[in-house]
């Protein structure tokens, strides 16, 4: 049985991610709370201040889609992957640009809000690109209830905890990166 101990902070997108992958999986989350303001327990487990951070049977692991992955490997079914080989592909790489290329733009624009330059050239064009970008879900999601189809995969567990913000947001959370995200969706 495997053990999976994830530590977190409130709000946190990418914890969200490895809560709606183990979920997916069927597995039981040992979660370990710490205040936004106070990482260094986390930085003394794993070395840097993002979490989540999971312990998975005693080994460290960090960053949300090698945690997800990590979970793929141990618990393969339900699979968070198409089976075939192209659409898994597809998914891959949809996870990769989500992550490098669709994350940039509200970090980006977090940074420029909480430096008091929300109204800057800069932030508008960001702005425009995160809706921009929307189009791409909206695309996606012709072909099934999914992002790849009918069946739940790695690239909705990568992009809900974000785009979510478009319609849900939990008043109690001040964190800018969502509000950007609420307010540019």
């Amino acid at each position: 049985m495997t053990v999976l101990r994830v530590h977190r902070i409130p709000f946190s997108t990418n914890v969200e991610r490895v809560a709606l992958a183990a979920a997916h999986k069927g597995l039981s989350v040992d979660w370990v709370d710490h205040p936004a303001d106070d990482r260094s327990a986390v930085r003394a487990l794993s070395g840097q201040d993002l979490v989540p951070v999971a312990e998975i049977d005693g080994e460290v692991v960090v960053d949300s889609t090698t945690i997800v992955d990590r979970l793929e490997e141990l618990v393969p079914e339900p699979s968070l992957y198409p089976a075939d080989p192209s659409s898994r592909a597809a998914a891959e790489a949809f996870v990769a640009w989500f992550n490098v290329v669709w994350k940039a733009a509200p970090n980006q624009l977090a940074e420029l809000v909480d430096a008091g330059d929300a109204g800057s050239e800069q932030a508008e064009e960001l702005a425009g690109l995160l809706q921009t970008r929307l189009g791409v879900f909206e695309h996606r999601l012709r072909g099934g209830d999914f992002l790849f189809g009918d069946v739940l995969t790695a690239a909705d567990i990568c992009a809900f905890p974000f785009v979510k913000y478009a319609l849900l947001h939990d008043p109690d959370d001040t964190e800018t990166f969502h509000l950007v995200l609420m307010e540019h969706q």
